[in-house]
This record gives structure tokens, C-alpha cells and sequence, in this order.
């Protein structure tokens, strides 16, 4: 078992790819029912959810902490969809949002663009001319969106663990160059596995919960979860040495954190620096 993530540029076949790995492997394929259950938790429409999580960085947003809310719940809902150990995912920066699991099989599926446009024309309706203006506004905006949320080149090869190329492949010999690679030990999910999935997801949950609650939501948080207990650390900006900015006190976030289900012991680490600290 393994969780593959399936990063793709517009029209570049990743959807038929994980409809036949998961044919083939048996797996959970999910995309935008992720984008659903973190709308959801945020009571928020999908609709907003996807523009601010997939729209370019603009001065408001740079200015704002709304997108960071709304990728932390976007992280959550594929955290929990992930404890089984065993899911494609072929929705938005799967391969980031899951960066810091062990058993994930980073795939980047590219396609010539003469394929991609006869996808678009087919898909959309487009002509030839308006299909490869989108598919390379779409490609510019992800490799923007990527560049400044996590600081990465979306295209760089170097972020994943296999390129597969659909020039030379068909689906189903993608499919089992895939699931060859997924039967390899570094991509077992054993019971050492297991319980990092567990923690990982009780981590991003009360994450989610600390996001959502308005005292707690401007301070960018960090969690790190071991069985039912869990430490949150954060460091807040004064206007002076012994002015802290507002913010939950850690009693208040010891209460947010143990609201979220299957937390037991909350270690909360809270500091400060001046704001005039280098």
C-alpha cells in the first residue's frame, strides 16, 4: 500500500491516470471531493475555497493570512484521507501538502502539448487557438501559485519521485510502471507507517481547529502530534519587549486543541521576539 500523489499540468491526462491506477491497484481516487470536506470544515462554499486556494498571489493576499487558513484545511481533509495508507490523489499540490509523510509516491505526469490542446478542444469546446492559450495561462498560474506558497519551481523534476511521460506511454503502461514503483519497500505502509499517518492527521486536525477559532486564527501555528498527545508551538511578534501581540493565551489554546476528537495531553509552547528583532 502506498499514497501516490498525481501532479499534472492542464489537460495532461492526470485524471485517466489515477482512474486506471485505481482500477488496477484498488485505491481511493480523490480530487475535488478534498476540496468539499476542507470547504466544509471552513463553512465556507467550494467555490470560494478553489479560488483562493488555486487564483495567483495578488498584494491582498500577500497582505492577508486567508490563504495559509485555507490550505491548512485543504492539508487536513487529505491528512484524514490518508490513515489508511493506500489513496491517489490527483487534486491541487498533493505532493506538497503531503511532504512531510514517508510512504508517498510523487508523481509528475507531462504530456506533449499537441495531446493536451486536442484535450482541451475535446473537454471545453475550444478552438485550437483558445485551447493552447489556456492550457499555458493555467500552467503560468500554477508555477506562480507553487513559487509563492512554498517557494518551489512546480515544474522542476527534482520535487517528485518519477516523471512519467504519455508521449511514450499509454495508460495502462503508466499505470504499471506505477504500481511497480509503489510495491517497492520504500514505499510500504507498515505499522511504523501507520502510526505516523495517525499522528500526522490528529497534527493537521487541531491545526485546522486553531485556524478556524478567531483568537487563534493570525498566529501561524505549528503541531506535531505523538499518539493522543500533542505539543503546539508558536512564536508571536511584539510591538515591544513586553507588549505580545493578541492572541490566545495558552490556556485558551490548550481548550481549542482539546476540542478536536482523539487529543489527550496538549503541551503548548508559546514565545515572542520584539518586533524591531532582526
Amino acid at each position: 500500500m502506498a499514497i501516490i500523489t498525481i501532479s499534472r499540468g492542464t489537460m495532461s491526462g492526470g485524471m485517466g491516470l489515477a482512474e486506471c491506477l485505481a482500477a488496477k491497484l484498488g485505491y481511493p481516487s480523490l480530487s475535488r471531493e478534498i476540496l468539499v470536506k476542507a470547504a466544509e470544515r471552513l463553512g465556507v462554499s467550494e467555490d470560494t475555497l478553489r479560488v483562493k486556494v488555486e487564483r495567483g498571489a495578488s498584494l491582498w493576499e500577500r497582505l492577508t493570512s486567508d490563504r495559509r487558513i485555507y490550505l491548512i484545511a485543504l492539508q487536513s481533509a487529505l491528512a484524514d484521507a490518508c490513515v489508511d495508507g493506500n489513496l491517489i490523489y490527483h487534486g491541487h499540490a498533493g505532493h506538497l501538502l503531503l511532504a512531510d509523510l514517508p510512504n508517498v509516491l510523487r508523481v509528475r505526469v507531462i504530456a506533449p502539448l499537441s495531446m493536451r490542446i486536442r484535450e482541451a478542444v475535446k473537454r471545453n469546446g475550444f478552438d485550437y487557438d483558445a485551447a493552447k492559450e489556456y492550457i499555458s495561462l493555467m500552467d503560468q498560474e500554477r508555477i506562480r501559485w507553487t513559487k509563492f506558497v512554498y517557494g518551489l519551481d512546480w515544474s522542476d523534476a527534482r520535487n517528485y519521485d518519477l516523471v512519467v511521460n504519455l508521449e511514450s506511454l499509454n495508460f495502462p503502461e503508466a499505470c504499471a510502471l506505477i504500481a511497480a514503483t509503489v510495491a517497492l519497500p520504500p514505499y510500504a505502509t507498515t505499522e511504523d507507517v501507520k502510526k505516523k499517518l495517525r499522528d500526522f492527521a490528529l497534527a493537521c486536525r487541531v491545526k485546522a481547529a486553531l485556524a478556524a477559532d478567531e483568537r487563534s486564527r493570525p498566529i501561524p501555528f505549528d503541531v506535531t502530534a505523538d499518539g493522543d498527545k500533542v505539543a503546539i508551538f508558536a512564536e508571536t511578534e511584539s510591538a515591544g519587549v513586553l507588549v505580545r501581540k493578541p492572541g490566545p493565551t495558552p490556556e485558551e489554546t490548550e481548550l481549542i486543541a482539546k476540542s478536536v476528537e482523539g487529543v489527550g495531553e496538549v503541551t503548548v509552547n508559546m514565545g515572542w521576539t520584539p518586533a524591531y528583532a532582526d
